[in-house]
């Protein structure tokens, strides 16, 4: 980021007593922080409040003093406990004072819903003088932008589905009529699989250091690194150029790994080039249980190439629906290379389709031995007819864990081997 200017340094504060409390994640300040940084800005401080007047006004108060803007979301409903307009007013020195054409909306938007208007929806229309409102079409909370302390404080609501087109909409725009020189902020993503934030790290190498330009950092989820790129620069040209530049070396030096440079869902990713490349696919799941196959569904279209998949939990029904023989089940176990394989074979004969993956594995609590512990899966791919299968060792994060670790490297495989499949001209069946 750039260095250190109170302009543009900019905090976030989430209100509620269900917050604090733990019942419902502050998921606003995510999405604040996102569109800030690609405006130019620098999130400095999350805050979460409950709804507590004279804590908030202190808060308001000490950020005012290190920053150039504050973003609140909360706290702007009709009952006694949302107190944000009053702690802003006491926070700037003001009073609070009513907005008739405010309160004469709400009037009619109650009238439109065949509601009666209560007092307490009069709240709502009360603003800290010298407030400017920022409309709400999507509700009943108008929001505010106030100065205090030489910060400008933009209080949202709390619903994002009302937060978001006011932060787009009203709050940064104000914010960023403030700023002379904000910087141009250009962006990229990568997303890979099946290489450790770790290794990643040794490889990006200085790319992730504090300060550098372009800002390499990476997150991890289910064996996923989603990887951001952000470059500034005083002209949008030069911010693109920078950008791009390291944008290759991310390719050349992660080609293997990555999937994909727009869709974080390896499911929608492998989906969507099946349905491209008109090749037929099929699953048979034993420790995920039908995990694969909603994954892959979620895909608009994934009928064209996806017509059934097996759900073979019990040693039976690989028997009776896969054929696998009950010799190798004897001899090797449900959880084994050689049913893994049997099961792949089995899932493309039955089906028909080009593509087949099967999973086997203890997903755990119970299950497991010594030679075979949780977290144990194998997989199994057959393309064309050639079978080969995986083993891998998950650590014992918790059966879900364990479950998600397998469904993504089952996707990472199936993507690998769709690479080395020539197209199907043929017409989709369905």
């Amino acid at each position: 980021m750039s260095a250190l200017r109170r302009d543009l340094a900019v905090a976030l504060v989430a209100t509620g007593d269900e917050l604090v409390e733990g019942r419902h994640v502050d998921t606003n300040s995510s999405v604040i922080a996102r569109a800030l940084i690609d405006a130019g800005f620098e999130p400095r401080r999350f805050t979460v409040l409950g709804d507590d007047e004279d804590e908030l006004v202190r808060t308001l108060v000490e950020l005012a003093r290190e920053h150039g803007a504050i973003v609140l979301t909360g706290g702007l409903g009709p009952t006694l406990d949302d107190v944000t307009r009053h702690a802003a007013a006491r926070a700037a020195g003001v009073e609070l004072v009513q907005d008739e054409a405010v309160l004469a909306d709400l009037r009619a938007m109650f009238d439109r819903r065949g509601r009666t208007f209560s007092e307490a929806n009069a709240r709502q229309a009360m603003f800290p003088r010298g407030a400017h409102v920022l409309p709400n079409p999507n509700g009943t909370a108008a929001g505010f932008a106030l100065e205090i302390g030489g910060a400008l404080l933009c209080a949202l609501p709390g619903p994002p589905r009302e937060m978001r087109p006011m932060l787009v909409d009203h709050a940064l725009p104000r914010i960023t009529a403030r700023v002379v020189g904000l910087p141009c902020v250009e962006r990229r993503l990568f997303h890979l699989f099946g290489l450790p934030e770790s290794a990643f790290a040794d490889r990006a190498g200085d790319w992730m250091a504090r300060g550098a330009n372009p800002l390499v950092g990476v997150t991890a989820s289910g064996g996923r690194l989603s990887v951001s790129v952000r470059a500034e620069a005083s002209t949008r040209a030069d911010a693109q150029r920078v950008c791009a530049a390291r944008g290759a070396e991310i390719r050349t030096r992660f080609a293997e790994w990555i999937f994909s440079e727009d869709e974080p869902d390896l499911a929608a990713v492998v989906g969507r080039e099946l349905i491209a490349r008109n090749i037929t696919v099929t699953l048979a799941e034993s420790c995920t249980g039908g995990l694969a196959a909603e994954r892959l569904t979620r895909t608009p279209g994934i009928s064209a190439v996806f017509e059934l998949g097996f759900v073979t939990y019990a040693n039976r029904a690989k028997v009776e629906l896969l054929g696998v023989d009950p010799a190798l089940l004897a001899a090797h176990g449900a959880v084994s290379s050689q049913v893994a394989a049997a099961m792949a074979r089995g899932a493309a004969e039955r089906s028909g389709a080009r593509l087949a993956a099967s999973i086997t594995g203890i997903a755990g609590p119970g299950g497991a031995t010594p030679e075979k512990p949780v977290g144990l899966v194998h997989i199994g791919i057959s393309a064309d007819g050639v079978v080969t299968t995986e083993e891998r060792r998950f650590l014992d994060l918790g059966r879900d864990l364990i479950r998600d670790f397998a469904t993504n490297t089952v996707f990472d495989l199936l993507r690998r081997a769709l690479v080395r499949l020539p197209r199907d001209s043929g017409a989709p069946t369905r």
